[in-house]
């Protein structure tokens, strides 16, 4: 059965369709740091063990910060569920939808200036080091399996001649 829209005026309420809830400080968030966070139902449906994300681990970090930035009803969700500094350290990694990401970038600008720091493999440092042009680490797009196939000397001698079958 399709839905059919509500006709006596009311709203739609979803997270699609509401602003983005903002807190006006991000100093005011007081959430956990450690431990499991466990987000409302109605931010993730299902049984509870689908809505506890461990926040020791990054990956689930990350789900469960992108859940409560779209999902949050007000900014008294937000404020008890993210923490300030958490929050800092993972913004450049999270996948948010424009919407969120401007409203948030908007209220406060020291996000849009947060450097990725949850890269910690080799090459971390360096890949913010490099500049526009530094040799080889620079190439743009380049097919991942594909390599450029260096011209021998003879296939060289044979496409000078064109008279030569190859």
């Amino acid at each position: 059965m399709p839905y059919v829209a509500a006709r006596d005026g009311r709203r739609n309420r979803s997270a699609a369709h509401r602003a983005p809830a903002v807190p006006d400080r991000i100093d005011d968030l007081h959430g956990n740091s450690l431990g499991v966070l466990e987000v409302p139902h109605h931010m993730a449906c299902g049984h509870a063990s689908r809505r506890r994300y461990e926040l020791d681990d990054p990956a689930q970090l990350r789900h469960a910060y992108e859940q409560v930035l779209c999902e949050a009803a007000g900014c008294g969700e937000i404020e008890d569920l993210i923490n300030p500094a958490m929050l800092r350290r993972v913004w450049r990694d999270l996948h948010l939808p424009s919407r969120v990401r401007e409203a948030w970038e908007t209220r406060h600008p020291s996000l849009r200036r947060t450097v990725n720091r949850t890269n910690s493999g080799p090459g971390a440092g360096e890949a913010a080091s490099r500049t526009v042009g530094a040799g080889p680490a620079n190439r743009g797009f380049v097919r991942r399996g594909r390599t450029q196939a260096a011209r021998t000397a003879t296939a060289r001698t044979a496409a000078a001649r064109p008279g030569v079958a190859r």
